[in-house]
């Protein structure tokens, strides 16, 4: 087996009568891969699965075995690829810097992390949590102020609904007939039982009709009316604001 792969590749060119640019254009290989494959150079070529092609295509190319040929090129090599020198401060500083970004995951872990716990913190200010420290730091060194609670804003209360310019209110001791209307629309027409209340609202009128005058207790405005009238009586009230205050007794 010979010990120089790659000085056996440049004598089959050179006896063919090709040059390393002709070689290179017709594998589509760049001519500096070429040379490093003659000069058995294999830190100038790239990973084994495409070194192994160019080697290969290279042999085909000038007619040499291409399975021994990548076999005994690669033979020639230790297993394991020789240490790098160590590197000094500076190449250190700069592989640091230029280190791939999958070996900078666990720094983006990191500034993850530190996200979503400032988060947290300031989404427990704002629901009134006390924070968990007073004297946090962030990430520049200076103390993280703790976030305003917010404190809620009491609403006026509504103010009461007015009460109607009319109300009168009843009851019947006995059974009591009645038929009333408020602002012009019926609202009661029956018999009322003994101890039944009833009260109506009006802005401008309320008239009724009661079947037993003697049997009712009235009043308008919270101020009580006079007697109606006998037992079996039927009497009508027709009551407007005008004169709402001088049919009452108090």
């Amino acid at each position: 087996m010979a010990t120089d792969i790659g000085a056996e590749l440049r004598a089959a060119r050179e006896a063919k009568g090709f040059s390393v640019a002709t070689i290179a254009q017709r594998i589509r290989v760049r001519p500096r891969m070429l040379s490093a494959i003659e000069l058995n150079d294999l830190t100038s070529l790239p990973p084994r699965p495409f070194g192994r092609g160019f080697v290969r295509a290279y042999a085909e190319e000038v007619d040499l075995d291409p399975d021994r040929t990548v076999q005994n090129f690669f033979a020639q090599f230790p297993a394991t690829p020789a240490r790098r020198p160590p590197h000094s401060a500076r190449d250190h500083a700069a592989e640091s810097f230029f280190r791939p970004p999958s070996q900078l995951s666990g720094l983006g872990t990191a500034a993850a992390i530190l996200i979503v716990v400032v988060t947290a913190a300031v989404v427990a200010g704002r629901r009134g949590e006390p924070p968990a420290e007073s004297n946090a730091i962030g990430t520049t060194g200076a103390p993280v102020a703790a976030a305003p609670r917010e404190v809620p804003v009491e609403q006026p209360a509504a103010p009461p609904p007015a009460a109607p310019p009319l109300r009168l209110s009843f009851s019947v001791t006995r059974p009591c007939w009645v038929a009333a209307t408020a602002d012009g629309q019926r609202t009661l027409y029956r018999t009322l039982a003994p101890g039944e209340r009833q009260t109506i609202d009006a802005e401008r009128q309320i008239a009724v009709r009661f079947g037993d005058a003697g049997a009712v207790t009235w009043a308008i405005n919270g101020r009580d009316g006079a007697p109606l009238g006998g037992s079996g009586e039927v009497r009508d009230l027709r009551i407007t604001p005008d004169n709402a205050a001088a049919m009452t007794i108090r």
